[in-house]
This record gives structure tokens, C-alpha cells and sequence, in this order.
């Protein structure tokens, strides 16, 4: 796979706005039969210095970082599951000089070719759920353009400020994976906004009634 990213980046169109840095991010496996794949938007930290460390995507090989306790403590026992159930990938397993969520434009111009590399990757796992991290991420991957953001399927109400609880996903035939897809909060979003932290284990719990994970 690495080979292969490499090939993707010398094939992409320099955009000197944010330019590759390269890097090779492999995605995490885990030791038992999978179950569930999680897919993260891309590796890049705001600290250039840190990315040296960075050797597993989502840092599931770390126990004490973030997104190791949210999706190790939070995500996976609410569906049943343990890490060694998953496998996590990156939709870009690069790094860009900045962090890109303020050049979106250039995650748009380089998609395709990591969506290719992505669906490739998903064939392997025909039947496992898929869970995206992120609305931005979300944003790339379904085919309106992102006008239904992370809201939408969580069912937030403007008023209430509480979900509904009619909770939707991604399906195959409106988004870029050609897969069902389950969009969660990133850990960022869950740490700092009460309505994802209340809302998480409930639309868990819809991802469990729609899939076949604990099959």
C-alpha cells in the first residue's frame, strides 16, 4: 500500500497553497477477526515535529493519546466490539505541510485518486460496517457537497437542542464509497460540544440495529 500512496502523490496536481509533505501513515488492524472499519480524514497535526510519531492511523497503537481512549473507551464498547476488531484507515495517508482544514479546496482537488485507494481497501471488507470521523470528512465523501452536515444525521433539533432520535446514514448510492457509511463526531467535537457527547452511545446504538457487527 505504501507504494501505492507514493504513486498517488506524484500523480496529484501541485497545489502550492498547502503542498504534500509526504509520509506514509499505514492504517491499523487489529489482531482479532474485523468487524468494524473507521475511517479518519488524514494524518496531518498542527506540530510538524510530531509527525515523526505518528505511526498508526487514528494513533491506535498509542493507549494515551485522545483518540485512542475515544474510540478504544467510547466507540467500540457501545458496539460491541474491541480494537481488535478494527481496521482504521485514513482517506489521505499523507501529510500536508498545513493542516487542511482551512484549504478544503485542496482535499477536493486531490479526492478521487485516495477515494479509488479507499474503496480498495473497503473490498476487503464487504461486510463490516463502515463508520467515518468528522464532518469534514463526511463533507468529501457524500455526493450532495456537504449541505446535510453531521446534524442532519444525528437528527439535532435547532429548538431542543436535544436529537430527535430518527438518526440517518450515508447510503451507497449518494456517496463517493459506493458503501453504507455511519458518519460519528470526531473526539475534538465530542470533547468540547454536549450534544455529541450526549447523543454518541444512542446513535451507537443505531449503528448496532442497522449492521451485522455483532454477527
Amino acid at each position: 500500500m505504501e507504494q501505492k500512496v507514493h504513486n498517488i502523490i506524484k500523480s496529484l496536481k501541485a497545489m502550492p497553497k498547502n503542498p504534500i509533505t509526504g509520509g506514509f501513515v499505514p492504517p491499523y488492524i487489529g489482531n482479532g477477526e474485523i468487524k468494524c472499519v473507521i475511517i479518519g480524514q488524514d494524518p496531518t497535526v498542527r506540530n510538524a515535529e510530531k509527525r515523526e510519531s505518528i505511526t498508526s492511523t487514528l494513533n491506535l497503537d498509542k493507549p494515551n493519546t485522545p483518540l485512542f481512549r475515544y474510540i478504544n473507551d467510547k466507540i467500540c464498547p457501545a458496539l460491541g466490539i474491541s480494537l481488535d476488531n478494527v481496521y482504521a484507515t485514513n482517506l489521505f495517508k499523507y501529510f500536508y505541510k498545513y493542516p487542511p482544514q482551512d484549504t478544503v479546496d485542496v482535499l477536493h482537488e486531490h479526492r478521487q485518486p485516495n477515494i479509488d485507494l479507499l474503496k480498495e481497501e473497503l473490498s476487503v471488507y464487504p461486510n463490516c460496517p463502515v463508520i467515518t470521523l468528522g464532518q469534514p470528512l463526511l463533507q468529501l465523501l457524500v455526493k450532495d457537497g456537504g449541505k446535510k452536515k453531521m446534524v442532519f444525521y444525528w437528527d439535532y433539533n435547532s429548538k431542543t437542542k436535544v436529537s430527535n432520535g430518527n438518526f440517518r446514514h450515508a447510503e451507497s448510492d449518494m456517496n463517493y464509497l459506493q458503501r453504507d457509511f455511519f458518519p460519528i463526531c470526531h473526539q475534538p467535537s465530542w470533547s468540547r460540544k454536549p450534544f455529541y457527547r450526549t447523543t454518541l452511545k444512542d446513535y451507537l446504538s443505531y449503528v448496532n440495529e442497522h449492521t451485522n457487527i455483532n454477527q
